[in-house]
């Protein structure tokens, strides 16, 4: 019986995917509104590697070396305004003002041996840095069809500015290659926004697929962002804001972020003439 109700439903949607062809939306000239939110996935580019600790020749192997995780460990989200104006039937200029959360987490350890007590000190640490900001991409999108279901691609420029940063340490005292935020010890959140740089642009890119009514559009799009410039404040890199350089020999690299989101948007159209916003039947 399951079998035949997802059989049912194939047919129903691939029914109507074939009859939403005959139609187009007449979008020239039209303004489109709304709101979007989704989650974001980031990944740090490190440029110079900085650490609290001088290595030495009886350190065998660097014991500062940040592990950094890979990009689906490293979850945000965002939410915001979803403005545009099509020039023509498949161009258009999008606008998606946004307030972003953005992370990324590195794993460190040290140890230490006392050779006078004989005994042994080791300490694994996950650092999280959590990133809000206001972001303001501006881009242009083309639509591949006219038709209800119109698939697109986008590129453009955007720049953003720091709201607030903060950072947390999960950490235990096995060295494993892995620590259990769930199990693990942690600290309090401390402020982290002065080690930031107030603002940062760059190049995003993207595609998705939107559904066209007479009344309103549903959009799920992916889009691909990278800021030129570096995330950490070298004037502040050595200050001690959070407590955690001296505590946990901890200080930041310094890297550029890179991140790509995941998104669901509904729009309304605001017309400029009667005639705009009519689905109408292709003329075969």
């Amino acid at each position: 019986m399951p079998n035949k109700i997802r059989l049912l439903l194939s047919i129903l949607l691939f029914s109507y995917y074939g009859q939403a062809q005959n139609y187009t939306v007449h979008r020239q000239n039209k303004v489109y509104i709304g709101l979007f939110g989704g989650l974001n996935y980031s990944k740090p580019h490190v440029v110079d590697d900085y650490s609290v600790l001088v290595n030495t020749p009886q350190s065998g192997s660097d014991p500062m070396e940040k592990h950094y995780e890979p990009l689906f460990k490293n979850k945000g989200s965002q939410y915001g305004l979803y403005l545009s104006f099509s020039f023509t039937r498949k161009f258009s200029v999008v606008f998606e003002p946004s307030y972003q959360t953005s992370s990324f987490n590195y794993r460190t350890a040290y140890w230490w041996s006392d050779t006078v007590n004989g005994s042994d000190f080791a300490m694994e640490m996950m650092h999280q840095q959590k990133i809000s900001s206001v972001n303001l991409p501006l881009m242009v999108r083309w639509d591949f069809t006219v038709n209800q279901f119109s698939p697109f691609i986008q590129a453009g420029i955007f720049t953003s500015f720091r709201h607030h940063a903060r950072k947390t340490i999960f950490y235990d005292y096995t060295i494993d290659e892995s620590v259990d935020k769930k199990s693990a010890d942690r600290t309090q959140e401390a402020d982290l926004t002065e080690h930031i740089n107030k603002a940062n642009f760059g190049i995003s890119a993207g595609a998705g697929l939107t559904f066209f009514s007479n009344y309103f559009a549903i959009s799920l799009e992916s889009n691909f962002r990278y800021g030129f410039r570096s995330q950490v404040n070298d004037k502040n890199r050595y200050a001690d804001y959070t407590g955690f350089s001296v505590q946990y020999l901890d200080v930041l690299d310094q890297l550029k972020l890179m991140s790509l989101d995941f998104q669901l948007s509904i729009m309304f159209p605001i017309d400029n003439s009667i005639s705009l916003g009519i689905l109408r039947k292709r003329r075969h």
